[in-house]
């Protein structure tokens, strides 16, 4: 019976794919130590507990996405691959995100409530409003005293100066902020007129945003009737009202170019438009010379005059018939109009009160047909010729 003889590299390679496959991403927590940064960009070092510890590995593309400076002594989360390094054989982390501890209790919130609003069809595409094109309208929802709306208003102002602005001011941190953002969305959704509503604040930490991953911020964005832009943070920050909103801006300057276009560009592709539209109408005039030159040259051309009278006669003809029709068409609207005059004054309940008819009203102004529809003691009105009356019923009879 032959045995198998596996290379050390070859037990390396099995191992680290039964972790990558079996375990896959995980949160881990622990105190950093040995923390090393080499000229690379890199980082690496240990993440322990009170009795053991696991080489964590950042790669510099992941490491330029950290929101903390990390130190030595640190109690952190550390999300990342469970693997092997081949060369000495040492199981390790391959780090995509790593947040202080308490920090990372909040990524654990995040990812609970995304996925349990992805499930409900908060997020679906389909849903989404469209972003009108050229807006005439905007409601903006943020803190008065922040850079955001200072960016969003010189872009808008430099970009498109058609625009009104709405500004409605809100806490964008702390327990008090998503309550004041919900009430915000219902008042713009009460204007008839506000074409798209931006919410949106500066950059942070996933504590300074949690304000924008409340559950009942998620549904109110949802049931707007009105389209919403989240702007809310950097580029590398998501929260859950980004996934919700209609269309999600990397910052608020962003959402300020998506809104609306510059007027600039546009005034250089409609110049260019009507260029594009001159020279073609020279081009026709071009062609439709030519072609009046290559007419002029023929025989009929040399005898202008007759033409010219043959087709003054033929417009008369045209005129006297186009007459003839329109007084045979009005003569017969003369006649509907007196026809329909003379029903009109037949129906017309002025008519018959003038032959001293008058029509009766109980105090509430409905109808009366009959005498059951009121009792003794009831008061009445009456619709005369010319003026009201108003009466007491002293006797009825069927």
């Amino acid at each position: 019976m032959d045995k198998k003889i596996y290379a050390v590299s070859e037990i390396t390679t099995i191992v680290k794919g039964l972790l990558e496959d079996t375990i896959g991403n995980i949160y881990v927590k622990g105190e950093i130590s040995g923390l090393k940064i080499p000229e690379s960009g890199h980082i690496y070092f240990s993440l322990k507990d009170e009795f053991n510890q696991i080489k964590v590995a950042l790669f510099k593309y992941s490491a330029r996405k950290l929101n903390i400076d990390l130190k030595d002594g640190q109690e952190v989360i550390v999300y990342g691959k469970l693997s092997i390094y081949g060369k000495k054989s040492e199981y390790q982390i391959i780090a995509e995100d790593i947040q202080m501890l308490g920090i990372g209790d909040l990524l654990l919130k995040f990812e609970k409530l995304k996925k349990k609003l992805a499930e409900k069809g908060l997020f679906d595409e389909n849903r989404k409003r469209q972003i009108p094109k050229f807006p005439e309208k905007v409601g903006i929802i943020t803190s008065i005293t922040g850079a955001a709306i200072r960016d969003i208003l010189k872009i808008l102002s430099r970009r498109y100066t058609d625009l009104e602005i709405l500004i409605k001011p809100t806490l964008v941190q702390g327990e008090e902020a998503p309550g004041q953002i919900i009430e915000a969305i219902k008042i713009f959704n009460e204007f008839d007129d506000i074409d798209v509503i931006i919410m949106a604040r500066g950059g942070g930490s996933i504590d300074d945003l949690w304000a924008f991953n409340d559950e009942n911020l998620a549904y109110a964005i949802y049931e707007s009737r009105i389209p919403i832009i989240s702007a809310v943070g950097h580029e590398i920050d998501w929260t859950i009202a980004d996934f919700v909103a209609d269309l999600r801006a990397p910052t608020p300057s962003a959402a300020a170019e998506l809104l609306v276009p510059d007027k600039k560009e546009l005034l250089k592709i409609l110049d260019k438009q009507l260029k594009n539209i001159y020279n073609l109408v020279i081009s026709v005039i071009t062609n439709a010379g030519e072609k009046l030159n290559s007419l002029i040259k023929r025989y009929a051309f040399k005898i202008p005059q007759k033409i010219y009278e043959e087709q003054i006669q033929r417009l008369d003809d045209v005129i006297i018939n186009i007459n003839e029709v329109m007084d045979e068409r009005i003569k017969g609207f003369d006649e509907k109009i007196k026809n329909l005059n003379e029903k009109l004054n037949i129906l017309n309940p002025l008519t018959i009160l003038k032959r001293g008819f008058s029509i009766v009203y109980d105090e509430q102004g409905k109808l009366i047909k009959q005498s059951n529809q009121v009792e003794e003691g009831n008061n009445v009105k009456i619709k005369l010729y010319k003026g009201r009356l108003i009466a007491e019923v002293k006797e009825k009879s069927e």
